[in-house]
């Protein structure tokens, strides 16, 4: 019954949980984030199992096992060598009461915004892709070896894109298998809660600005109020250290209430607008919401934050869980680890300039190497071993023209927020360059760039596919362009918060030395710490 799979469901999710419990807490720490963030590395884990069980047989549950057990021994590990660097504190503010409530509020209202947003799963709906593959290939790991590459390779099947992306079907066969469940609707339940997972992330860096953001306004206030001058223990020292309240609380200043409630505000209503871009697929078994989901995420948490750990960290894992789980969400995954690892050379240049030690240019090309092996194994093994969809349609017509134009015209009715989105951050980054940058949110170009990527990925597929153009676009275009439609609503939201903050501190004035920084620098003030 109804009951009985949404137990089902929770305890598959409390299973990709435990796989992703050491190396989440370790990396982010007791931040909120890592709540959304446990379950969606245990879908990581699921994923890396599946091309590990294609490579290599023996049993899916198997690698899945030992996957999830090397994870957290190397987490652990790398904590009891340095357990002061592997535990980040619990996010901006440091344990000022006002930063931990607008904290607590803030994660509370997007639980209960990402909460409603699953009403659709009250109809007890699977899309037609979904049955044909997301919650259909979740057997497929449950067989023999041999079986599954028969399944992956058979050429008289109807289905054409077995070799799509594992995760979502690997986080399903994980819930199959622990609760004996292995029903359709089994995995459309599952998927829609890492689908609100993936939300919850999302809009939790958005949250995060208005918490940076009164940080940054009560050390301001305290260094004007205590000398009229930029003081070592206020603003600029407060947000190098990453704990903006200590100067504030020095000078007796608490952080205002109204950029916080301005995050928490703007957050909430993504959750609601992301849900009305998603829906039906939202709650139906398709794979668009989750890596659409995920990749904004993790252009809010690695593109549009402060390059600290937990950051980085929670980024690492949504490009994970978006390069895993469509082809669509590959191509957007691999474009978002260059930007980020341009984000963080950037600030190495910025930090230490050109002469900076090995290391430190190291760290940002090791971690997105490391990312691109772990997302690019599944298409190379489905290349290996001859899957069907494993080869590129991608060729040049005589058309291209013609369909060009049809993509365009098919896309635009979905894109509308780009009429709002653009204006916005053009006047945002004529006006508002200073307050962002001292608030440490990243340059709005990163984001935009991460946005354009997606879309021209989505669109050169259309433009240079083999598919008749018409049937296609109106097959797919709603679920294609979730990602810069998302992505679009993120840059709005971010440059509302922001303005908010501008109008909180803006009767304070400039404080001395921010003439210097440079409005409209193309890399971040706040340069990325590598390897802090």
């Amino acid at each position: 019954g109804a009951v009985s799979t949404v137990v089902a469901a929770v305890v598959g999710l409390a299973v990709l949980s435990a796989a992703g419990l050491a190396p989440v807490l370790v990396a982010v720490g007791r931040r909120w984030i890592a709540v959304p963030l446990v379950p969606l590395a245990g879908a990581a884990v699921a994923s890396s199992a599946a091309a590990a069980y294609v490579a290599f047989g023996v049993s899916f549950l198997a690698w899945f096992v030992v996957l999830a057990f090397a994870v957290a021994a190397a987490s652990l590990g790398w904590w009891a060598l340095d357990p002061g660097r592997s535990r980040p504190g619990g996010g901006p503010g440091g344990a000022d009461r006002r930063v931990v409530v607008a904290g607590a509020v803030g994660a509370a209202a997007i639980a209960v915004a990402c909460a409603a947003s699953l009403r659709g799963l009250r109809t007890p709906t699977v899309g037609f892709d979904a049955r044909a593959l997301w919650v259909m290939r979740p057997g497929w790991f449950l067989q023999s070896h041999h079986q599954l590459l028969i399944d992956l390779k058979v050429r008289d099947l109807v289905l054409t894109q077995s070799a799509y992306p594992p995760l979502v079907s690997a986080a399903s066969a994980v819930a199959w298998k622990v609760t004996g469940v292995h029903t359709a609707r089994m995995g459309v339940v599952v998927t829609s809660l890492l689908n609100a997972c993936a939300l919850a992330a999302a809009a939790l860096a958005v949250c995060e600005v208005g918490r940076r953001a009164a940080v940054d306004a009560s050390g301001r206030r305290a260094a004007v109020d205590a000398s009229g001058r930029r003081a070592w223990g206020g603003a600029s020292g407060a947000r190098a250290s990453g704990d903006g309240a200590s100067g504030a609380r020095a000078s007796g200043e608490r952080p205002p209430w109204v950029p916080m409630v301005a995050g928490i505000g703007a957050a909430v209503l993504l959750v609601l607008v992301a849900a009305g871009i998603t829906e039906p697929f939202l709650t139906n078994g398709y794979a668009d919401p989750i890596w659409s989901l995920a990749a904004v995420g993790a252009v809010a948490w690695g593109l549009q934050s402060p390059g600290d750990r937990a950051a980085r960290a929670a980024a690492v894992v949504l490009v994970l869980v978006a390069g895993g789980s469509k082809d669509e969400g590959f191509v957007t995954a691999v474009a978002i680890i260059g930007l980020i690892a341009l984000r963080s050379l950037a600030g190495v240049v910025a930090d230490h300039g050109w002469r900076a030690r090995w290391s430190r240019w190291a760290g940002p090309v090791a971690l997105a190497a490391a990312e691109l092996a772990v997302i690019g194994a599944w298409p190379e093994l489905m290349r290996a071993v001859g899957a069907r969809g494993a080869s590129s349609t991608f060729t040049l017509r005589t058309e291209l023209a013609s369909r060009s134009s049809a993509v365009a015209h098919g896309m635009a009715p979905y894109l509308h927020v780009l009429v709002v989105a653009v204006p916005v951050a053009a006047v945002g980054g004529l006006v508002l360059s200073g307050v962002r940058r001292r608030t440490g949110t990243g340059n709005d170009l990163w984001a935009w760039a991460a946005l354009s990527c997606g879309l021209v990925a989505v669109a050169g597929a259309l433009v240079t596919g083999q598919g008749e153009i018409g049937p296609w676009l109106r097959s797919t275009v709603h679920r294609i362009t979730e990602f810069p439609a998302l992505a679009a609503w993120w840059i709005v939201a971010t440059w509302g918060v922001v303005a908010v903050c501008g109008l909180t501190t803006g009767r304070h004035g400039a404080l001395p030395g921010d003439e210097a920084s440079g409005a409209g620098a193309p890399v971040d003030a706040e340069p990325v710490a590598v390897g802090a």
